[in-house]
C-alpha cells in the first residue's frame, strides 16, 4: 500500500472515528485539534504532519523526526508529499498547499522535528502544537 491508498482508506474511515478513540494523551488529542483549526491558515504545516504521520503508519519503525533522506535514518517527505499526499488532499477538497507543503522555508529546515525544532512555524502557538 502506498501513501496516497493509505490515506484514503484514513480518510475514508473517518466518519467512523472520534477523537477521544485515538490512544493520545489528552493533551496531545488538544494539539491535534489546535491543528485542525488552523489547517487552512497553516497549511503547510498541516500537509507536513498528515505527510510524517501517514508515512509513520507504513512505516512504524521510522522515526519521522527525520524527514530528509540527507538525515540520518531519514526519508524524503517532500517526495512522498509531493508525489502522494498534496495531490489527494487536494483530490478530496481538504486544505493542501499548492505544491507541497515542505515548499514553506520554515519546514523545508535541515532540523528534525523535535520539541527544539529551530524552523520558524508561524503563528507561535502552532509551533507548540506542531
Amino acid at each position: 500500500m502506498n501513501h496516497r491508498e493509505k490515506l484514503l482508506e484514513i480518510y475514508q474511515n473517518l466518519p467512523e472515528i472520534e477523537i477521544n478513540q485515538i490512544q493520545l494523551p489528552e493533551e496531545y488529542q488538544s494539539y491535534l485539534v489546535e491543528i485542525a483549526k488552523k489547517s487552512f491558515s497553516s497549511k503547510g504545516a498541516y500537509t507536513v504532519l498528515v505527510t510524517i504521520l501517514v508515512h509513520k503508519i507504513l512505516n512504524p519503525a521510522q522515526d519521522i523526526r527525520y524527514h530528509q533522506a540527507k538525515m540520518t535514518g531519514g526519508f524524503s517527505g517532500r517526495s512522498i508529499d509531493t508525489k502522494y499526499i498534496t495531490p489527494t488532499l487536494t483530490e478530496l477538497g481538504l486544505p493542501a498547499m499548492a505544491e507541497s507543503g515542505w515548499l514553506t522555508r520554515s519546514l523545508e529546515q535541515p532540523y528534525p522535528y523535535t520539541l527544539e525544532y529551530e524552523g520558524k512555524i508561524t503563528p507561535v502557538s502552532l509551533k507548540k502544537h506542531f
